[in-house]
């Protein structure tokens, strides 16, 4: 039997063990929640699954914020990034607005994705780009793009979105967050857009893609002037995080006779019990 340890008892966790410890294991209870505007994200163990109302409708009275509860069927894959949830109680009405760090989202977690686990990421693009030729190359809702738009005022951003349903909500969250002046979205694919907008002129590229970003490194550099920064977002396995994507930017690179410098590797957070999530900070130099 896994024990379970004092980091995994958080509130939410108390709090269901309090309403429900006496109709299912407390070591099966769930321990993480998500809240989203008036939307909360959890995940439960498949041996409770039979409870998932009724866990559903008791995470309804964890906070007066809760209007819709929604369970994490599988993790987030596809082209669209499209989240597998489904609705387990409450208002089937999902779309909704969340603020942090002064950055207005407008979102619909039924139907696209956003980390509240990247917070510390999104705070650190809030302090970059200051004046700067930005190309956003997977922006999604405007997840890392919007923070450094709203408190770096940079010279422009360029967002691409493929996802009609993201891009939907990064015209409507840049509307609402009066940065209009600053972004020029465009709806497509990146692999042909991205070169096209960049022109070899941009100064930093955000590519917070993951499970995939290897296959657009070369569309990446051909983004940025010399001296550029690239901000690459992947998984990989906990204890050699990022040496195979590495080596692979390192050769594309060559190929265009552009060198890349390593500046750092942050991990954002863990991904699962093997991988993390992380980020490298890579300068594009000529040779």
């Amino acid at each position: 039997m896994k024990k379970i340890t004092y980091r995994h008892r958080t509130p939410f966790y108390h709090f269901l063990k309090t309403q429900l410890g006496d109709q299912i294991p407390p070591r099966l209870l769930p321990r993480r929640l998500r809240i989203l505007g008036h939307v909360a994200i959890l995940w439960l163990n498949p041996q409770i699954e039979q409870y998932k109302e009724l866990i559903g409708e008791t995470t309804l009275g964890y906070s007066t914020k809760i209007r819709s509860v929604l369970r994490r069927t599988a993790a987030i894959t596809g082209p669209y990034r499209k989240p597998a949830v489904e609705l387990i109680a409450g208002s089937p009405e999902t779309e909704t607005v969340f603020r942090e760090n002064k950055v207005i989202f407008h979102l619909d977690p039924v139907k696209v994705m956003f980390s509240v686990g990247n917070k510390a990421e999104r705070l650190r693009m809030s302090k970059l780009g200051t004046d700067e030729f930005v190309v956003d190359m997977f922006a999604g809702i405007g997840h890392l793009s919007l923070p450094m738009a709203v408190h770096a005022k940079p010279k422009v951003i360029h967002a691409i979105e493929w996802n009609p349903d993201a891009f939907h909500f990064l015209q409507q969250n840049i509307q609402s967050n009066n940065v209009s002046h600053l972004f020029q979205p465009h709806f497509g694919d990146t692999r042909q857009l991205a070169p096209r907008i960049g022109k070899g002129q941009g100064d930093r590229v955000i590519m917070g893609l993951i499970q995939g970003t290897d296959q657009y490194l070369e569309q990446g550099i051909q983004c940025l002037r010399p001296g550029g920064m690239m901000h690459i977002h992947e998984i990989g396995p906990k204890e050699d995080m990022a040496t195979q994507l590495l080596s692979q930017l390192h050769k594309i690179a060559l190929t265009m006779n552009r060198q890349a410098d390593l500046v750092s590797t942050r991990m954002i957070k863990t991904y699962n019990p093997r991988y993390n999530h992380f980020v490298l900070d890579i300068q594009l130099n000529s040779r």
